[in-house]
């Protein structure tokens, strides 16, 4: 309640201080336009001119977001009819009526592991009583089983019956006009600018109210980090609320079990997502994307059982899902309780109840239908895709299994090829070796030992990059780090994190460029005297051709973003210096092209559904080339496209290079 009250009153301060600016600002044009001119000149007449703009500059300033307010309605979902879903209707009122939540306007499901509600109309909600929707996420359909799936919706409708949702809507606003007067730079702002490099006598009137606008930004956006700051304390509150509105229709443990679940879902979820983009590099499509996530979920089964089984359990036989620890701490910014708490708060009382272990997907009359036609909007939204033909479901899961890493391989060295670029000689000393003598199986325990002892440094450097990452995001209380002696603070971090990555990045270069060798040496020689030496060859030749178009892409990606960088530092930017920059980059992807373009005259090797050359390229980007912008591509988009089939490119660079060092592993492996 305390925190109800004090988020209301950060509300009506904010509104309250905002409508007497605008008043004050309003007043301000009157007085501009009325004020008595005691002499008539050029000068006085340029002032009167200077300040009516000015004054008027500064009104419109308050009220610019008015022209920008729309009711924004997500494009990734699909609305359900009671006549087509007549079991998930009556469940969820079932659900109301056991809470005591109002029935929502309407249902509509997206494809994510989520659920949420929302107010139909966000504005209207400040000055009318709105109805809410409810959204339910298909992914989340496909992760829980029903008691899991009910504690979720019961903890939604939780929300719908909290008076204090209001209070959200309110915080929405607010921040969306003190956001769009602090970050937003708009048409308004160009026209600032424009009026500021005019003639000073025009001019002067810009100049002046330009630290007035300086000034009213800092302090709004001390009032943003406040308001924030009070909406993140009463949204865990609130979050906690919702809990305890689960634990009263399913029990305590439904809806632990279900955030815990949680992780597992989104993971699975994004293998499937993942592989259908990959899928859809070579034309193959699915019908039902739902149906290879259950599929992937029921084979994963085993792998959360054991995990199930090794919790640790309660006093009350109950098993403990998130550990409570000490360090355990919220972001100030947070909008949820970190999972430990929310599961003390759900289990205190506890509340036992049965669980019906059935699937959610039971109450949805036309599963497979709303399944595909979800299918569908992915295909469209979020891949850009328009599929014409489908393959069958058995040829769709061989595609996902063809995707899937032999982890056995990685784990047997050290995960090493995980975290770095292996080193691969000059291909033509590999020729000069000869054929391996002695024991190999004694050989490679020797290199493995060695490995041990390399990454023995690494982790340590990991490990504390990892705790710099949790002091920055406050999941720990720890607020400084030590290293080498120095000990760094918050302000620090960054300084320290930057340290550690070029001392794992030294290390990476320095120390494992003798034992790659030696590795990859060792297994070639045993590959000679077994007559298949030319095919490991090959397979070290591509693997460099690959990190050789990986590296390429992250430099390209880092002179663009540096000229960037440097051209925003400068106070004098002029069209030449734009056009240079633009140049530049027309050449840093030239460089990117002509690098992928380089595996043309190079030996290709199949590897897990990429069977040609062309599917090898189109594997890294599609087309096999980043394309060119034309025009003014800062002001068209056209420098965002490049950039972001860069930045998709060195991931999809990143799966080519894990299935090719993969397919060194298994080559090496099938040796032994």
């Amino acid at each position: 309640m305390i925190k109800a009250s004090l988020a209301v009153l950060a509300i009506i301060t904010f509104f309250a201080l905002y409508v007497l600016l605008i008043i004050g600002l309003g007043y301000l044009v009157l007085w501009a336009f009325t004020y008595d001119m005691l002499e008539i000149n050029k000068l006085t007449i340029l002032a009167k001119i200077g300040a009516i703009a000015g004054s008027i500059m500064l009104f419109v300033f308050t009220l610019k977001f008015i022209f920008k307010l729309k009711n924004h309605k997500p494009s990734n979902r699909i609305k359900l009819h009671k006549e087509d879903y007549p079991q998930l209707f009556e469940f969820v009122y079932q659900i109301c009526k056991e809470t005591g939540a109002p029935k929502p306007k309407s249902i509509y499901v997206d494809p994510d592991v989520n659920a949420y509600v929302s107010y139909t109309n966000i504005w209207l909600s400040l000055f009318f009583p709105t109805g809410k929707d409810l959204t339910i996420g298909l992914g989340l359909v496909s992760s829980l089983n029903m008691s899991e799936f009910k504690a979720v919706m019961a903890h939604e409708f939780g929300h719908f019956a909290q008076k204090s949702m209001k209070i959200g809507s309110y915080i929405h606003s607010a921040n969306t006009i003190i956001y769009d007067m602090i970050f937003n730079r708009d048409s308004w702002d160009e026209l600032l600018d424009k009026w500021r490099g005019s003639d000073i006598r025009l001019s002067a009137a810009a100049w002046i109210i330009t630290p007035l606008i300086w000034l009213i930004r800092k302090a709004l956006e001390l009032f943003y980090m406040f308001l924030n700051y009070m909406h993140s304390a009463l949204s865990r509150e609130m979050e906690f609320n919702a809990d305890k509105v689960a634990v009263k229709t399913t029990g305590s443990l439904a809806i632990v079990s279900a955030l815990w679940k949680l992780d597992f879902g989104s993971n699975y979820w994004n293998t499937i997502v993942n592989n259908a983009f990959h899928a859809t590099k070579k034309k193959v499509y699915t019908k039902n994307l739902y149906s290879h996530n259950l599929n992937f979920i029921e084979k994963e089964r085993p792998v959360v059982e054991q995990k199930f089984n090794e919790l640790p359990q309660e006093e009350s036989g109950a098993k403990q899902f998130f550990s409570s620890s000490n360090t355990s701490k919220v972001n100030m910014y947070a909008s949820h309780p970190p999972n430990d708490h929310r599961e003390k708060n759900a289990k205190t009382p506890f509340v036992d109840c049965e669980f019906d272990k059935r699937s959610p997907w039971l109450i949805f009359n036309k599963a497979e239908q709303l399944q595909e036609e979800m299918t569908a909007l992915i295909y469209e939204n979020y891949l850009g895709k328009t599929p014409n033909e489908y393959v069958s479901f058995t040829d769709f899961e061989k595609f996902i299994e063809s995707e899937s890493r032999n982890e056995a391989l990685t784990n047997e060295f050290e995960n090493t090829f995980e975290l770095r670029f292996i080193n691969i000689p000059d291909l033509e000393d590999f020729k000069k070796l000869d054929g391996f003598e002695g024991d190999f199986s004694v050989r490679i325990k020797e290199i493995k030992e060695q490995l041990k002892e390399l990454m023995i440094p690494v982790r340590a450097v990991a490990d504390k990059m990892l705790k710099v990452q949790q002091i920055a995001s406050k999941e720990i209380k720890d607020k400084t780090i030590e290293h080498n002696g120095v000990v760094y603070n918050q302000k620090e971090l960054q300084e320290c994190y930057n340290i550690l990555y070029n001392e794992r990045e030294t290390l990476f270069s320095e120390k494992f460029k003798g034992w790659d060798e030696l590795f990859l040496q060792s297994y070639y020689r045993l590959a000679k005297t077994k007559g298949k030496a030319a095919q490991l060859l090959d397979l070290y030749a591509q693997q460099k051709n690959i990190i050789g178009i990986y590296q390429g892409l992250m430099v390209g990606k880092g002179k663009i973003m540096n000229g960037i960088g440097n051209l925003q530092a400068n106070k004098d930017v002029t069209q030449a210096m734009i056009d240079r920059l633009a140049n530049e980059i027309m050449e840093y992807i030239d460089e990117i092209n002509d690098t992928i373009a380089n595996l043309d005259s190079s030996v290709f090797v199949a590897l897990p559904n990429i069977e040609t050359l062309e599917e090898l390229k189109d594997s890294i980007i599609e087309g096999g080339k980043v394309e060119k912008e034309s025009g003014q591509i800062f002001e068209n988009g056209g420098l965002n496209k490049m950039v972001n089939a860069i930045e998709n490119a060195i991931i999809s660079c990143n799966r080519v290079e894990n299935k090719n060092i993969d397919q060194i592993l298994s080559f090496h492996k099938s040796l032994v």
